[in-house]
Order: C-alpha cells, then sequence, then structure tokens
C-alpha cells in the first residue's frame, strides 16, 4: 500500500515538472499562424507595454487580386493596445504579381497592419523592380488598394534615366506612375540617359 502511494506521488511530481517545462521553460517559443496571415519567428522578451517582440519573422499573404507578398523582418514588437499593428526593423519585403513581376521593398523599420496587410516604411527606404530604383525617406505599401506611394526625397533611377520628385503614386496592377512636387511652383527634375 504504502509503495502505491510513493509512486502516484512521484507520477505526479513528473507531471507537474513536464507541465513546466512543456509551457513556461526557456525563453524563446514558435509562433506560427496570426490571422490569415502565417507568421514565423522566435519570442525573445516581454515588457509591460509588449505584448510580443519576436526575430526573425516572416508573415506571408495574398490579397483579393492575387497578388502575394512575404514580408521579413529582423525584428517585430506588438504591442497590448494594438495587437493588429507590428513595429519592424531591418525590413525586406517581396511582392509578386501575377503577371510575373516581382517588387522588392528594404527599409530600416515599418510598420505593418495585420488586418489590412498594409505597411508603412521608413528610414533608407528602396524600391525595385527588374533595372528601376527608387529611393525615398518613406513609403507606404496599400496592398487594400494595390497602391504603392514613395514620398520625401524620392529619386527615381532605370535604364532609360533619372528623377527627382516630392511624391511617386504607383498602381501595382496597371505598372502606372503619377508624379508630384508637394509645391506648385516647384518641377520634377528629370535626365535622361542616351
Amino acid at each position: 500500500m504504502k509503495k502505491n502511494k510513493i509512486i502516484q506521488f512521484s507520477l505526479v511530481i513528473v507531471g507537474i515538472i513536464l507541465f513546466f517545462f512543456t509551457y513556461y521553460s526557456g525563453d524563446k517559443d514558435q509562433i506560427v499562424d496570426i490571422d490569415k496571415n502565417i507568421v514565423i519567428g522566435n519570442v525573445v522578451k516581454l515588457t509591460e507595454e509588449t505584448s510580443n517582440i519576436i526575430e526573425n519573422v516572416k508573415y506571408v499573404g495574398t490579397n483579393n487580386k492575387g497578388i502575394f507578398f512575404e514580408l521579413n523582418a529582423a525584428v517585430a514588437v506588438i504591442y497590448h493596445d494594438k495587437p493588429n499593428i507590428s513595429q519592424l526593423q531591418d525590413v525586406f519585403v517581396v511582392i509578386k504579381l501575377s503577371d510575373l513581376r516581382t517588387i522588392h521593398i528594404r527599409s530600416d523599420k515599418a510598420v505593418f497592419n495585420k488586418i489590412s496587410n498594409d505597411c508603412e516604411f521608413f528610414g533608407n527606404v528602396e524600391i525595385t523592380e527588374q533595372d528601376n530604383i527608387i529611393t525615398s525617406d518613406n513609403l507606404d505599401l496599400y496592398m487594400s488598394k494595390n497602391l504603392i506611394t514613395a514620398y520625401n526625397n524620392v529619386k527615381y533611377n532605370s535604364i532609360k534615366g533619372f528623377l527627382i520628385a516630392d511624391k511617386v503614386d504607383m498602381d501595382i496592377l496597371k505598372n502606372e506612375a503619377n508624379i508630384f512636387m508637394f509645391e506648385k511652383n516647384d518641377k520634377v527634375q528629370v535626365k535622361y540617359k542616351y
């Protein structure tokens, strides 16, 4: 009888230890599947303001027009009061379009909305598509509108020429761009290559 109680007590202790190691051990957990996007990364540390700080995060998704995107970041911070917004660092995005065009976006930082898949980039922003390179201080990717807006210190370089402007709006699906200056009297600077 005493032997049975010792065995039962040992099994309870082993169960508690297994429960603890399963749910509370280590600083890193794997994150998989948030909403309709897939998120892969390691949870590093939490504070009172943050619900998650994730290293090497990847968001993957599509929109209703068949545009595929993959967003990668070295670090993502998610706050308790805004669980659908990720503050990102060292960001790289790949957008694949149905007409086989591919767009790449890089920036130092970004803010990503997991519901709309819209993203605001800032700090050394660079967007490339084939031989076209655009750099700017800011860039907004509106997956919900199929629109990319680059603004503040925009420089466009291609095999056909070079231009400087304040703002460029690009329709992703139509492959069309509108180029603007913020002041009416300012002009877009264009230099053609021969």
